[in-house]
């Protein structure tokens, strides 16, 4: 408990801090009112919100400074599925033979593939085979290229190698869970695994319905970590019907979103609320632990999604009925 303290003392305070700079449901709501979409990008920035993703991975940036040893290495493992964004930004580049200038102002600033030199040499490929060859070992060279070894003409289409490092991607965080000390573990694994749970299921359900996999396919790439959906669960998720996964997994906190949804985005809005509350219980724990840096970290990347769905709105003309339908924070003011 006195290493606990030590290590979040300092760390705790700040967090609270940016957790109250957190928007609540009401201010999403007002930001709908706005006439337009330059009106509205105007206003976001004056509330310190000038471009989402960037104000994400400065947040993260700012944690990592704060946090060392393990609990630094697994806030790190979780950013990176943003290098994983990058990965599959380039992977399509070298598809439509785009120029770096086309894709330079989109890559995120993380990892080795956000490095211009880097993602030159992945760029200048000639086919996507050998844009694997020319990626770094880690996180995904090496995991790509034993794929691409061993595997068929079907293992080098895109669809294929952007599906393995997303999972490698979720993977790799879970994997680090078990260096932390046992309290850290225990909340890292509720916020963590409820984060799988629902990748899980939305991404299940995409690959049946959207690219017609087999359950063995869908079973495979499924991601092997979770909180409740574990390996009985996802065999569920790869063979039964989407119909009846709300009744058979009737034990789990996502059966009432997984038994009123008409598309994945449905579902994903919907698990996404389930996320949000489990952070906010999280928020309300006892604050010397990662709980607090990832729960706030978690909402955070929410609130990106939600100012996501109002600059849409407000881009494709949507009535407030319709934006405030598919927002997911619940903060109060």
């Amino acid at each position: 408990m006195v290493s606990a303290l030590r290590r979040y003392a300092y760390v705790q305070a700040r967090i609270r801090a940016r957790v109250a700079r957190l928007l609540s449901r009401h201010q999403l709501e007002m930001l709908s009112e706005y006439p337009d979409e330059p009106t509205l990008r105007r206003e976001l920035a004056d509330l310190g919100h000038p471009d989402r993703t960037s104000t994400l991975l400065a947040a993260f940036d700012e944690v990592l400074a704060m946090l060392g040893g393990a609990p630094h290495d697994v806030i790190d493992r979780y950013r990176g599925r943003y290098e994983c964004e990058n990965l599959k930004l380039l992977l399509r580049a070298v598809e439509r033979r785009s120029s770096f200038d086309e894709v330079r102002t989109l890559l995120h600033p993380v990892g080795a593939l956000g490095q211009e030199s880097v993602a030159r040499t992945v760029l200048e490929a000639g086919s996507l085979a050998q844009a694997v060859e020319r990626l770094p070992d880690e996180p995904f060279g090496d995991l790509l290229r034993r794929r691409l070894r061993a595997g068929g003409p079907r293992d080098v289409e895109r669809f294929w190698l952007e599906t393995l490092a997303e999972r490698e991607a979720h993977e790799a965080v879970w994997r680090r869970l078990g260096s932390l000390d046992a309290g850290d573990r225990v909340a890292a694994t509720r916020l963590l695994g409820t984060k799988l749970d629902c990748v899980n299921l939305v991404r299940c359900l995409r690959l049946r319905t959207h690219h017609g996999l087999a359950p063995e396919e869908v079973l495979a790439l499924a991601i092997r970590g979770g909180r409740r959906v574990g390996a009985a669960e996802r065999a569920i998720l790869a063979h039964q019907p989407p119909s009846e996964w709300s009744t058979l997994l009737a034990g789990t906190p996502y059966a009432s979103a997984l038994a009123h949804f008409d598309s994945p985005a449905e579902l994903e809005a919907a698990l996404a609320r389930v996320l949000a509350g489990s952070a906010e219980r999280q928020l309300a724990a006892p604050p010397f632990q990662i709980g607090l840096v990832l729960g706030y970290l978690l909402l955070l990347e929410l609130q990106c999604a939600d100012l996501q769905r109002v600059l849409q709105g407000k881009r494709l003309r949507r009535s407030r009925e319709w934006i405030a339908y598919g927002l997911v924070s619940e903060r109060s003011a």
